[in-house]
Parts: C-alpha cells; sequence; structure tokens
C-alpha cells in the first residue's frame, strides 16, 4: 500500500512539475502605420519620353511633397525626397492633410525658393532677384492633392518578430496628373545688317511672372526682369550681312490679369556696333503674348513654349579707329550655330 501511495505520489509530482514548466508563446507587439500610395501621371510633362521635349541628360531623379494640415491650412511638414517617383508612399501621423507634388528635390532647382510661411492656398515658387539671368529659373512640375485622410494607427500581434516593412500597410491610392508650372520663352531675332554688328550686350524682356501658384499653378501678378545673353548666331545670306539671333529661357509664364490690364511685355536688345557705339533697340512684343494666349486658351496648361519673333536692322557703321580702340565696351563672344546660308 505505502509502495502504490509512494508511485501516485511522484506521478502526481512528475505531472506538476510539467504543467508548471509549460507557457504560452511570446507574441510580438508591432504598430501598424497607414500609408497613402501616390500613382503620379508624368505624362503632361517634359519628363515623359513621349514628349517632343524629353531630354535623356535631364531625367526626373524624385519627387518631394509638402504637406498641409486641411485644419489650418499651414504647412505640416516637408517630406524628404522620394526617388520613387511614379508612385510614392507617404506615412504621416493620423490626420487630414493637403498636398504639394513637385519634380526633384530642392537640391536640384536651386534657383526656384518656396514660401514655406503661406498657406496651403497662397503656397508659391518665386524667385528672389527682381533681375533674372537666362538658365533661371529650372524647369518645375507641380501637383496638388486635397484632403488626403490619414487613420489612426493601430496594434498589430504577431507570433514571428515581423520584418520593418510589414509595419506599414498602404491604405488607400490616389491618381494626380503632374503639370508644368515653367514655360520656355524661344527668342528669335532676324537681324539685317549684323556686318555693322562687332558683338551683344545682354538684353532685357520685362513683364513676366516672379512668381507662380503651386495649389492653383497660376502665374501671380508681380513680375520680374530677365536678362539674357542674345549670341547664338546663325547667318541667313552668302554675304554675311543677315543673321538669326537666338535664346532660350523657363520662366513662370505671365499672368494673364495683367496682360489684360494692358501691362507690356518689352524687349531691349543692346548691339555693340563696329565704331563700338551701343545701338539699342526696344520693342513692345505684347502683341504676340496675346496671340499665343488666344491661341492656347484651351490647352495653356500644357507643356508649350512661346514663340517671340522679332526683325532689327542695324545702322550702316564705319569700324572703329585707331584713336576709338581705347573705348571698346565689354562684349559677349558669340556662339555661331550652323551656317544655314541661303544661295
Amino acid at each position: 500500500m505505502k509502495i502504490r501511495n509512494a508511485i501516485h505520489i511522484i506521478v502526481g509530482a512528475i505531472v506538476m512539475m510539467q504543467l508548471s514548466c509549460s507557457r504560452d508563446h511570446l507574441y510580438y507587439e508591432a504598430v501598424t502605420n497607414s500609408r497613402v500610395k501616390l500613382n503620379i501621371d508624368w505624362s503632361q510633362t517634359a519628363f515623359s519620353p513621349d514628349s517632343r521635349y524629353y531630354d535623356a541628360r535631364n531625367r526626373l531623379n524624385g519627387v518631394t511633397i509638402f504637406a498641409f494640415d486641411s485644419a489650418s491650412h499651414r504647412l505640416a511638414t516637408e517630406l524628404p525626397p522620394d526617388a520613387n517617383w511614379q508612385s510614392p508612399q507617404l506615412s504621416l501621423a493620423p490626420g487630414t492633410y493637403d498636398l504639394i507634388v513637385i519634380n526633384d528635390s530642392r537640391a536640384e532647382l536651386p534657383e526656384i525658393n518656396f514660401d514655406n510661411a503661406l498657406t496651403f492656398d497662397d503656397f508659391r515658387a518665386y524667385i528672389d532677384v527682381d533681375t533674372v539671368y537666362t538658365e533661371n529659373p529650372d524647369y518645375l512640375t507641380v501637383s496638388a492633392v486635397r484632403n488626403v485622410s490619414i487613420t489612426q494607427s493601430h496594434n498589430g500581434y504577431f507570433y514571428d518578430r515581423p520584418d520593418d516593412y510589414l509595419n506599414d500597410t498602404v491604405t488607400q491610392e490616389i491618381s494626380t496628373v503632374q503639370r508644368p508650372v515653367t514655360k520656355k520663352i524661344n527668342l528669335r531675332v532676324n537681324v539685317k545688317g549684323i556686318n555693322y554688328c562687332r558683338g551683344m550686350q545682354p538684353s532685357f524682356m520685362t513683364g513676366l511672372a516672379k512668381s507662380v501658384n503651386l495649389a492653383t499653378a497660376t502665374p501671380e501678378k508681380e513680375s520680374v526682369v530677365f536678362a539674357f545673353n542674345l549670341i547664338n548666331r546663325e547667318y541667313r545670306d552668302t554675304e554675311y550681312t543677315e543673321a538669326l539671333l537666338t535664346q532660350s529661357f523657363n520662366c513662370f509664364s505671365f499672368n494673364e490679369e495683367n496682360l489684360k490690364a494692358g501691362k507690356k511685355f518689352e524687349l531691349t536688345l543692346n548691339f555693340v556696333l563696329v565704331d563700338n557705339c551701343i545701338y539699342t533697340g526696344k520693342a513692345d512684343v505684347t502683341p504676340q503674348f496675346e496671340k499665343w494666349l488666344e491661341q492656347h486658351t484651351i490647352d495653356c496648361e500644357l507643356d508649350l513654349d512661346i514663340d517671340v519673333d522679332l526683325e532689327v536692322t542695324l545702322p550702316p557703321t564705319e569700324p572703329a579707329t585707331p584713336a576709338q580702340e581705347g573705348l571698346v565696351p565689354e562684349t559677349i563672344p558669340w556662339n555661331d550655330m550652323s551656317q544655314n546660308i541661303t544661295l
């Protein structure tokens, strides 16, 4: 009897030991964040390979996104540049946001400034000088996405430790179309009597916008003077007396209200003649902008250049004498293009 009781005690002890040592598996707790995926259409921009302006040397490197709080309309955060320019994913604190999406990063748009102190409706890109030289501003595209809702994050429990990327879940996808807010001005000046011209000094154009509203993609009223070097020369006749001078530069286009209110677009060209005198030609090219706007009222948001054509005849001039050589004004060297001479 004692042996039987001893066996029962030993078995019971073994069972109790086994039960006391067993425990549930430890589960891993992880916070799952809601993410928003933007599907960006670039077909209306020069970054699309199908665009006639596509330049393989100036490819798109990514996007920068400004997130504004929809309630206060103030900038909540500027997300770091995302190399995924087709479908970036956003991770933001819970709330509702209005987004501004631009191409590339600030470092790749050094001549363009963004006023982060402004509200979403007034957010703009601008040039911080009153006279802008040829290459500025850089090519800029934008899209605006309103009322993007980010839901509360929630806790999840995993049997095994999850990888980091499992903690973020795309809860909504939003499509947006990127459009350019800069336009290229193409100047073409046919000069008769180019044989009387020794070179050029900087030329100027007035009337173009200094800034652009990024929420509405419209140029604002304040204007700026563009200075450029009209030095691309292409002879047009066998006597080398007529030449086509060309130059192109980006701008924030022009404000339509200014044009309707009578604001002028004036072109000032400074030729250095062979007698070292400076011949200044001024022209009102406003009618050409009015004509462009009339022709592109429907598709003015597209990536379309603005061409400005002008014809100038220089006065006959005798070359400078040795006594005048000390008065030679500084000129910019010609950049001779392919010789398209009419025979």
